[in-house]
Formats: C-alpha cells, structure tokens, sequence
C-alpha cells in the first residue's frame, strides 16, 4: 500500500501576529472621548493615524481602536468647535461695538 500524500504548507512570509493590542490605538480612542477643550481630539486624531500605520507594519491588533479614535476625535473635535465659538459670541468676546452700557444699550 501507499502512503497517502500530505499537504506541505508554504512558509508565510510578512508580519507577524502579536496578541497584544496597540497601546497608541488605545489611548488615541480615550483622549478622543475626554476631548479636553479639542485638545484630545486632536491628539486622538494624530494618535489613531500613527497607530493604524503601526498596526499595518507589525500586525499588533488594534486597527478598530485607531480607527474608532480617528472618528470618535473628529467628532468630538467639531463639538468643541462649536463649543468655543458659542462660548466667545455669548460671553463679552463681541464688546458692544461702543454703544456704551454695560449691557450694550
């Protein structure tokens, strides 16, 4: 009788897969959602980026986690626009234009 063949696998080649998760990937999505006046969302935006081009060179995990942090900071980004710019129309950031008053009569 013969022996029946095995399959031999061909060697794989490229990075590898680590079972840890990209520590930027996590706190590019935590500084997204704390936002701190836009500041964090911004560097959520900046972390999640680096950490997606990091995550596709050494295969960690985390490639949702930046991408969540990417979307998360801008949105939370475009509120805190809007909250600064409502913030300054509403609190003396416009003056009275020298109408005199205290309330602009």
């Amino acid at each position: 009788m013969s022996k029946p063949e095995t399959a031999t696998r061909a060697p794989v080649y490229g990075p590898q897969a680590h079972d840890h998760t990209n520590r930027m990937a996590i706190w590019s999505l935590v500084l997204s959602i704390l936002t701190l006046g836009g500041l964090g969302s911004v560097a959520g935006i900046w972390l999640g980026a680096v950490a997606r081009r990091k995550v596709a060179e050494t295969g960690e995990r985390g490639r949702g986690l930046a991408i969540a942090g990417i979307i998360v900071g801008v949105i939370t980004l475009l509120f805190a626009i809007g909250y600064w710019i409502f913030f300054a129309m509403h609190t003396g950031g416009g003056g009275s234009g020298g109408s005199g008053g205290i309330y602009g009569y």
